[in-house]
């Protein structure tokens, strides 16, 4: 995996990549496009503090050593917490440049272009507090226009908005304070009066990231690779990236990457979901008369259960470890992979049991080539499996098949029915972190 990942709400973050590419030509490097999520600067700075702390967590299980996150709004939001929570990683963060601004500003004001959520930050209060006594700050918040950037619509009117406050202040320096901003940089210039200095931070930022692997004995030698990666299913960027998903959509509560492939804790409809194949939950009998199976049944149409009736006919009951394979009907995903997880009864081997059953849902998926797949709490409902134990067993037994063996799945989502099942498979992603 690349020594460094850079991690962005889109592709403002590739102005620090390509900073950092500059000064360290030689490092390889993993670029996260947070498509799904982004812009963060339009959430709150709750919003903007899970999610980055799920997509570090996540990066940390891949294997990274160090994590730039190259967005102010999210190092507002997270920074130090990630530094205290995620010990065996290197972190380097964005600020607004103040401190640099404040002392090269001749008429004592400076103007900051940011997000909403990059001035919500106690970051940049404090910022303003230590390095701008006696210079007046003009804080202006651009909301649309880092999505403006990000999909490459007209930003004239929304920079004659905010800029209009900035000139008329008479600020002769700009800082940019959020990684998009630098990718219009001529456009901003265009309209600011003549002379006026504009601060981008992805140089310096740069320098930061040498100096912080120099003093964390990180070796930033490598092939010179580069991974693109973004959170948006089949996303279609107007560039020369070649863009692979990580899918951790934007409901996803925690994620790992085991070896090539990213399993993720959501909730919702699991017959909803666009994925190659989703698991039921069945009975030996394969009759969807309730819970899971029924919701498969009824959004499937009759095809699942005329398919189901006809796989008992030619092999039987459904046995313990094997899966049964049908077409989705009408829902979005492909197959249906059929499973049935044990009945919990005291003194048989329940744990035994339920990993058989996800262990033949991954092989089934595997054997028919493909790529992503939806679980759910299998024998967590009325088969009467304590909740809490069926999703650790199922995250254990998806994380140890993957580990494994070779296989084409790239997303594994285990998808709880509600919040409280979702935020289960979560706690139970998040304790196999310490063990990947």
């Amino acid at each position: 995996m690349a020594a460094i990942a850079i991690f962005d709400s889109g592709i403002g973050g590739t102005t620090v990549y390509d900073a950092v590419r500059e000064r360290a030509p030689w490092v390889d490097i993993v670029y996260v496009a947070d498509h799904a999520f982004g812009p963060y600067g339009e959430r709150s700075l709750d919003e903007v503090r899970a999610r980055t702390e799920v997509l570090a967590r996540y990066l940390a299980s891949a294997g990274v050593e160090m994590i730039v996150i190259a967005c102010n709004s999210a190092s507002a939001a997270a920074l130090q917490h990630l530094r205290a929570s995620l010990r065996d990683v290197a972190f380097v963060g964005m600020e607004p440049a103040v401190k640099p601004a404040a002392s090269i500003t001749t008429t004592g004001v400076v103007g900051v272009m940011a997000t909403g959520a990059t001035f919500q930050g106690e970051l940049f209060r404090s910022l303003v507090g230590k390095h701008a006594e006696g210079v007046e700050i003009v804080e202006q918040a651009c909301p649309g226009l880092a999505a403006a950037i990000e999909h490459g619509d007209d930003v004239g009117p929304l920079l004659e908005r905010y800029l209009a406050p900035i000139i008329e202040a008479e600020a002769d320096v700009v800082v940019l304070g959020c990684t998009h901003y630098p990718l219009i940089r001529d456009a901003i210039e265009h309209r600011l009066p003549e002379g006026v200095e504009i601060i981008d931070p992805s140089t310096s930022v740069a320098r930061r990231v040498l100096d912080v692997a120099h003093d964390a004995g990180i070796d930033l030698k490598g092939s010179a690779s580069t991974r693109w990666w973004t959170t948006a299913p089949d996303e279609d960027r107007d560039d020369d990236h070649d863009w692979e998903t990580i899918d951790i959509p934007e409901s996803g509560k925690e994620a790992v990457r085991v070896c090539e492939t990213t399993v993720v804790a959501l909730a919702g409809d699991l017959t909803a979901m666009p994925v190659d194949a989703i698991v039921n939950a069945a009975n030996v009998e394969l009759v969807h008369g309730g819970g899971i199976a029924l919701a498969i049944s009824r959004a499937g149409g009759p095809t699942i259960d005329e398919e189901s009736h006809r796989w008992t006919e030619m092999y039987g009951p459904l046995e313990p470890g094997v899966a049964a394979l049908t077409s989705a009907g009408e829902m979005p995903s492909s197959y249906v992979i059929h499973v049935a997880g044990p009945i919990h009864t005291a003194g048989q081997d329940n744990e035994g049991l339920l990993a058989a059953a996800v262990f033949a849902a991954l092989d089934m998926a595997t054997e028919i080539e493909v790529k992503t797949i939806a679980l759910p709490a299998i024998s967590a409902g009325v088969y009467g499996y304590p909740p809490d134990e069926a999703t650790l067993v199922i995250a254990e037994s998806t994380a140890e098949f993957l580990d494994e063996q070779d296989t084409t799945l790239r997303s594994v989502r285990l998808v709880g029915f509600d919040d409280a099942m979702a935020t289960r498979f979560a706690e139970a992603i998040a304790s196999l972190t310490d063990e990947l």
